[in-house]
């Protein structure tokens, strides 16, 4: 699942590197708790970061996500991406300057958690401002998948787990019938 990466640099060279996907951290690594400084926006774009957001979208696709922050891969940088294979956005330095009085609960899963599903109620609009990888500042409304995508990853970088927004009854509940699909799951492997 290698792919090129081709870089203009500003001397002229281009260069090309193969990249693969970033490793994923599980639930209990130390770096899902710590709260990530912000990026110094000054320096974008650069080879870096494409670098690095290339290969997040990769593993992004590679674990059919619907977002990803750079610290769930062990990067300490305030960048997420959200969105489906055919649209994402990166989003740096992400904030979140108005929201809904109005709350919705809703399934949310986590890459990190896999199988893991609980219910969260968050607001069902926000207001979002970021930088994109060109380091131009985004403010935009955000609804519905979106919203509460942008929200979930968000928490990432102010080192929130999502388990961690539900009573201890639900998640106990939520982890019952991850253990049960787990084990569904290595079942099916067995037989094939």
């Amino acid at each position: 699942m290698s792919e090129i990466l081709t870089i203009d640099t500003t001397s002229g060279i281009v260069k090309e590197e193969v990249l693969d996907p970033l490793p994923l951290y599980n639930d209990q690594h130390p770096m899902l708790s710590q709260k990530i400084p912000e990026h110094d926006i000054r320096n974008l774009p650069n080879p870096v970061i494409t670098k690095l957001i290339k290969r997040m979208k990769m593993t992004m696709k590679a674990h059919n996500g619907l977002g990803l922050s750079a610290n769930q891969c062990g990067i300490f940088e305030r960048l997420f991406i959200i969105g489906t294979e055919h649209f994402q956005l990166v989003c740096i330095n992400p904030e979140i300057i108005d929201e809904s009085p109005n709350k919705v609960k809703e399934e949310e899963g986590c890459l990190s958690f896999p199988g893991l599903s609980v219910k969260i109620e968050r607001p069902d609009w926000i207001m979002a401002r970021y930088y994109n990888e060109e380091g131009k500042q985004v403010e935009v409304k955000m609804e519905g998948l979106t919203a509460k995508c942008y929200q979930h990853e968000l928490d990432h970088m102010n080192g929130v787990k999502f388990t961690e927004r539900v009573g201890p009854m639900a998640l106990q509940m939520a982890k019952q019938k991850q253990e049960k699909l787990i084990k569904k799951i290595k079942r099916l492997h067995k037989k094939l």
